[in-house]
């Protein structure tokens, strides 16, 4: 079906749209349902291992550097990890990755039990690594899970994946920590892990389309990857689009601080401010697809205002004085945090074909790791130095400098008369 074919829309909205696609699709829903535990496993621990560190420490930066530890090590994995992807056998990589996390996630409970920080953050890096190799290549294989006219719909729920559970595991996890101790959330993740790869091991549409091509140098695959991006601007563009959150999203690694010094609250606290996170990156994703449609302008420039979207929103946190007003204001800064992830990623899957698409993916998500993963260790560094208040302004400053002249760079292409995304494919898109 060619892209401006109309999509089947059942009656009742986008929830009922969900429900036919996850009956019609049961790949897709394998590949749903592994994301799903895999990500509430992820949630239960990071709430128990952010109040294990700022607990052992007693550092304000100690939580900022937990989220340090889960996105830099990313960075540097997931641009090796995506030309695997797009050389290898992605089924057995996501198996790997998945069931190997099972490990790190029990040394977890070592460091609960004998007190050691060092160990915490070890088991964090080790399941960021791994972590680099499983979630781009799921949203490099969405658009093999689906036909074309499901896709649009496939990626937001793919993507809404992350702040559903997030809302759900963050809560329940802060609980579960409070209640059962934080060793149970860490042995919860590591099931996870097992039966996600169990998930996906039962899928059975080709994971790649094509045939896979011998493994060339990493290098040569780099500049491969360079010649088609620099001539089409879409395509750069969704690219670094995801590091205007990520530049001042260190102030997600001083949620904590703010629950516990600020609010008043205990790992309970720290969850339910992380699950007004995962509520509002579940909810944005979905009113953006309400506001951009089909159309390849709107969704350039839905993109770039959900960068300014997270951080007005954010600039409201450091006035806040009561957890139920922090709750509100963290859920509408992710509700536009959200919606850019999973709109810029669905920007890169239009205008991106198979052969490129997991080193696309994987770069894509390098870049966004990195500017999160720096702008956490500012965050620990500058919250010591200036303190939480300062420091919170100033990360969301950075954000809504960069989405505004992201705005501006875009202005041809969400301006443009045709769709720019889905030619930049086949024909790149130049700068004006």
């Amino acid at each position: 079906m060619s892209p401006d074919a109309p999509a089947r829309r059942p009656r009742g909205g986008q929830l009922a749209e969900i429900v036919s696609l996850l009956r019609r699709a049961p790949d897709f829903r394998k590949l749903f349902l592994a994301s799903v535990v895999s990500f509430l496993g992820d949630w239960f621990a990071l709430v128990a291992v952010s109040g294990l560190v700022k607990d052992i420490t007693g550092r304000e930066g100690a939580t900022a550097l937990v989220f340090a530890a889960e996105v830099l090590p990313v960075f540097l994995v997931a641009p090796f990890a995506g030309v695997l992807a797009d050389r290898w056998d992605r089924k057995k990589i996501l198996v790997f990755a998945s069931g190997f996390a099972a490990v790190p996630s029990l040394l977890l409970v070592v460091a609960s039990t004998q007190r050691l920080a060092w160990l915490a953050y070890l088991g964090v890096v080790l399941i960021s690594v791994l972590a680099g190799f499983f979630q781009p290549i799921v949203s490099a294989i969405v658009p093999n899970m689906v036909d074309e006219e499901d896709l649009s719909l496939a990626q937001t729920v793919i993507g809404s994946v992350w702040g559903t559970m997030l809302f759900v595991g963050a809560a329940v996890g802060g609980l579960v920590a409070a209640a059962l101790g934080r060793e149970a959330s860490f042995v919860i993740n590591a099931a996870t892990f097992l039966l996600a790869a169990t998930f996906v091991i039962r899928i059975r549409r080709p994971f790649t389309v094509g045939e896979v091509r011998a493994t060339a140098s990493v290098l040569a695959q780099f500049r491969e990857v360079w010649g088609f991006v620099r001539p089409r601007k879409p395509t750069r563009a969704f690219m670094v689009t995801k590091a205007g959150v990520g530049v001042g999203n260190g102030i997600v690694g001083l949620l904590p601080v703010y629950a516990v010094d600020v609010f008043g609250g205990t790992d309970a606290a720290i969850g339910f401010l992380l699950a007004a996170r995962g509520a509002g990156a579940l909810v944005g994703p979905y009113v953006g697809r309400a506001i951009a449609g089909d159309r390849g302008q709107r969704l350039v420039f839905v993109t770039g205002a959900s960068i300014v979207a997270y951080a007005v929103a954010y600039t409201l946190l450091p006035s806040t004085e009561t957890l139920a007003v922090g709750i509100v204001v963290v859920a509408l800064a992710h509700a536009g945090g959200g919606n850019q992830w999973v709109m810029s990623t669905h920007g890169l899957q239009l205008s991106t074909p198979d052969s490129f698409r997991g080193r696309i993916m994987s770069f894509d998500f390098a870049i966004a790791t990195l500017a999160i993963g720096t702008s956490a260790l500012l965050a620990g560094a500058a919250a010591e130095a200036f303190g939480l208040i300062a420091t919170s302004y100033g990360l969301a400053a950075l954000s809504l400098a960069y989405g505004i002249l992201w705005l501006a760079w875009t202005r041809d292409l969400w301006a443009a008369d045709e769709d720019p995304v889905r030619r930049a494919e086949v024909t790149p898109v130049s700068e004006r």
